[in-house]
């Protein structure tokens, strides 16, 4: 007969119990000591929680397996408890494939870093605000204030775009600029004088903006664009009352630099690009929808006038 860790049910049980009660406190400790300090890496907090996760699953079968008498009457050669024992070790290697997928991506997130935690970014077309980046997963809230979960794999296999530029040590004005432009901005088309007025405008804002940091690193600069479809009839018109909306937000001072604009494209409609710069994440999230829709009245108004 196979030998067995207890001598009674009861005894297996209470035993059980209290393995149970102990690692449920031992995730407690973990999550409100190591778990929230500030001081160790995001990777050596996921590393942790997931070996102590895995380690009391194993634990608790095992005992389950091994230390109730009931289980040795059952099967005293230890025959069927061998073939059960396979069948929950490959349904944790099935049920855990995820997870270590996760946990991989995970680590790899970490080292690549493509976003942080308040970062704004679009991924596979779901633009907001990374609220957590978790064990396997990333929580993003989008602009319609909904919570996204992704897990690390999918991230990891998707497009990233990320708003959020590192600025770094001052250097010099150049600088500064080149890393605020990405390459896809080749500057304003030269359509109107108004236009052309914002580019210059637009120059002169980021120089007063580069010589007010007397620090010497910037702090992270949140350099958000989107476009929007302008139709031809009545552009003049509804390019002005644009740039009448940008100077009100310029004025009630929402963002770091008044609202711009650029043509970028003539198709079936004129494409214009805005962007909107700021050093708050949370000041795009809030306002960026309603200047859209601001926008979008005036296009409304004017087309079908």
């Amino acid at each position: 007969m196979k030998t067995v860790l207890f001598n009674s049910d009861l005894e297996a049980l209470i035993y059980l119990l209290i393995i149970g009660i102990g690692f449920y406190l031992l995730n407690k400790i973990i999550n409100a000591t190591f778990g929230k300090s500030e001081k160790v890496p995001l990777k050596q907090k996921i590393i942790v929680n997931f070996t102590v996760k895995i380690v009391t699953v194993l634990v608790i079968v095992f005992f389950i397996i091994e230390g109730f008498p009931l289980v040795s009457s059952i099967d005293p050669t230890g025959t069927y408890t061998a073939v059960l024992t396979g069948a929950i070790s490959t349904a944790i290697a099935f049920a855990s494939s995820s997870i270590f997928a996760n946990f991989i991506s995970g680590i790899v997130l970490m080292l690549i870093r493509p976003f942080e935690v308040e970062d704004l970014v679009k991924i596979e077309g779901d633009k907001g605000i990374v609220r957590a980046i978790n064990l396997t997963k990333v929580k993003l809230e989008t602009f319609d204030n909904i919570i996204i979960e992704k897990s690390n794999s999918q991230v990891l296999y998707s497009k990233i775009a990320n708003y959020t530029v590192k600025l770094g040590k001052k250097k010099t004005f150049e600088d500064f600029k080149s890393k605020i432009f990405a390459p896809q901005d080749t500057g304003f088309k030269d359509m109107y004088e108004d236009i052309l007025n914002s580019k210059k405008e637009f120059e002169n804002n980021l120089k007063r903006a580069y010589e007010s940091f007397s620090t010497k690193y910037y702090p992270k600069l949140y350099n958000y664009t989107f476009r929007m479809a302008f139709p031809y009839k009545g552009f003049r018109v509804i390019i002005d009352k644009v740039a009448k909306l940008c100077d009100l937000y310029n004025q009630k001072n929402i963002f770091r630099i008044k609202p711009q604009f650029d043509v970028v494209n003539f198709n079936i409609s004129i494409i214009v690009k805005f962007r909107l710069l700021t050093f708050s994440s949370q000041k795009i999230f809030d306002f960026q929808p309603k200047f859209a829709n601001d926008v979008y009245n005036i296009i409304y108004k004017y087309r079908c006038s």
